[in-house]
């Protein structure tokens, strides 16, 4: 996108350039960004190399436009006041009265409010999804689809016309072109004692951010969300380097993530680099996600998901974590380092359909991490959902992969159930088929490594009949 220099507004000239204290920067920041918005134009900061922020107690996100290049101006923040984002983009939702029948026909030109143009459509199902086991909360289902003149290309990750579903919808009428945020250091500093997250959005189409670099100190600040996202479609993160999260250290719930995303179709993050101490990816409700050369220690759709691709993936020491997922799960040429490349999660207890399938990549074995799916598994009652009544494992495709084992690794398993084992005596629904080609298995040295491939570290049953191959 090309905008005009003439049509740009400067922080300088709302107050920055006589500025002497971070309160002052800040208000200065929050009137031009507002009066940009007011103005339909853009923001420059051009002759800003540093901004040093303190927020005030009464500080409000400050909202950005269609276009934000920040230029690469470092700010450098200090949070003493509450939590929240420093930038914010958001539009809400209109309701509307929608019979659950129509979902999955795709068909909407019915509805007057959704026949023309072009509308991002919001479902929430207010009849609980699953109950969390061991966390006390219940979870529930939310879809998006994008509409054209009333009709919609794609699907819902799973039916919504059950008996069990109950339907509350949105509409959000949308402009398809690109909005861009980008150019973007913020340094969260040690000083804060609340967590300032970098950018939120909400019912939000077709944004690009790029080059931004979020660095935080180590804290004992939890419940991140560097970057939300919510009730959002084509969503793309491009060179973005996430250092460190609040995430607590030493007590194993204390969360915090990098990407904070809730329903979201369609996002892609290419060449994001990110760490923190409980993983950077925090997900629910997410379909046609992709990965491409991004090295990172999580991935995670927590509950209810479908089709991710990663590809050029480094995943490093903890898990891609799934429960819920429907579709197909694909790596492309990855390499897992000291993880679990897939851990079914078992605590939403839905196990539901959905494939694997792992192309060309490169896993290195470790003595605590030498299986290819963790299947956690909780005990044998069902799920009170009747979508979620049978439990299933995955199919399992391996092509291509090279596996590095040390000398203390004695095997490579496929399957590691773990936890309340008296599960494995019912027998696991979908799962049918798992294959492995072109399997090399070698030491560090690069020499072969005669270990033995086996299905699984303890026997388990299936509905129907297994194939399980292995050719090399």
């Amino acid at each position: 996108m090309t905008i005009a220099a003439t049509a740009q507004i400067s922080p300088l000239d709302y107050g920055l350039r006589d500025a002497t204290t971070g309160t002052e920067r800040y208000n200065a920041l929050y009137k031009v960004h507002s009066e940009a918005i007011s103005r339909g134009t853009t923001v420059s900061y051009e002759g800003i190399r540093q901004l040093d922020i303190e927020l005030p107690p009464d500080f409000k996100s400050i909202p950005v436009g269609r276009y934000t290049d920040f230029g690469g101006v470092v700010f450098y923040v200090t949070n003493r006041s509450r939590h929240d984002a420093l930038f914010v983009m958001n539009d809400w939702g209109t309701s509307v009265d929608l019979p659950k029948e129509m979902v999955d026909g795709r068909d909407f030109r019915s509805i007057s409010a959704l026949a023309d143009g072009y509308k991002m459509l919001i479902l929430n199902d207010k009849h609980p999804w699953t109950e969390r086991q061991g966390y006390g909360y219940r979870v529930y289902r939310k879809d998006i689809l994008l509409l054209h003149n009333g009709r919609s290309e794609s699907g819902t990750i799973a039916p919504w016309n059950t008996e069990a579903t109950e339907l509350s919808a949105s509409y959000i009428n949308i402009d398809t072109a690109q909005k861009v945020f980008k150019g973007l250091t913020l340094l969260r500093s040690k000083e804060s004692t609340f967590r300032t997250y970098c950018l939120t959005m909400n019912g939000q189409y077709n944004v690009l951010i790029e080059n931004v670099l979020v660095s935080t100190p180590r804290s004992r600040m939890i419940d991140d969300r560097v970057f939300g996202v919510y009730d959002c479609m084509r969503i793309t993160f491009r060179d973005v380097r996430v250092a460190g999260t609040y995430s607590g250290y030493g007590r194993w719930r204390d969360y915090g993530y990098a990407f904070s995303m809730s329903n979201v179709r369609d996002a892609r993050f290419e060449l994001v680099s990110a760490d923190g101490n409980w993983g950077v990816f925090g997900t629910n409700n997410l379909a046609n996600t992709t990965l491409t050369s991004c090295d990172i220690n999580r991935f995670d759709i927590h509950c209810y998901g479908r089709d991710a691709l990663l590809e050029r993936c480094t995943l490093r020491q903890r898990q891609t974590q799934f429960s819920s997922m429907y579709g197909t799960v694909t790596f492309d040429s990855c390499r897992f380092v000291d993880c679990i490349p897939v851990r079914i999660r078992s605590s939403y207890n839905a196990y539901t359909p959905f494939d694997i399938k792992m192309l060309n990549c490169t896993f290195e074995l470790t003595p605590r991490h030498h299986s290819l799916v963790n299947v956690m598994l909780l005990d044998t009652a069902e799920n009170s959902r009747p979508e979620l009544n049978t439990k299933c494992w995955p199919n399992l495709q391996v092509i291509g992969m090279k596996v590095i084992a040390p000398r203390n690794v004695r095997s490579l398993d496929l399957f590691e159930p773990t936890g309340t084992l008296s599960e494995l005596d019912k027998p696991v629904g979908y799962l049918n088929q798992v294959t492995v080609k072109d399997l090399q298995i070698m030491r560090p040295n690069g020499k072969a490594a005669d270990i033995p491939c086996q299905l699984s570290t303890k026997e388990f049953k299936t509905v129907t009949e297994l194939l399980f191959t292995i050719d090399n």
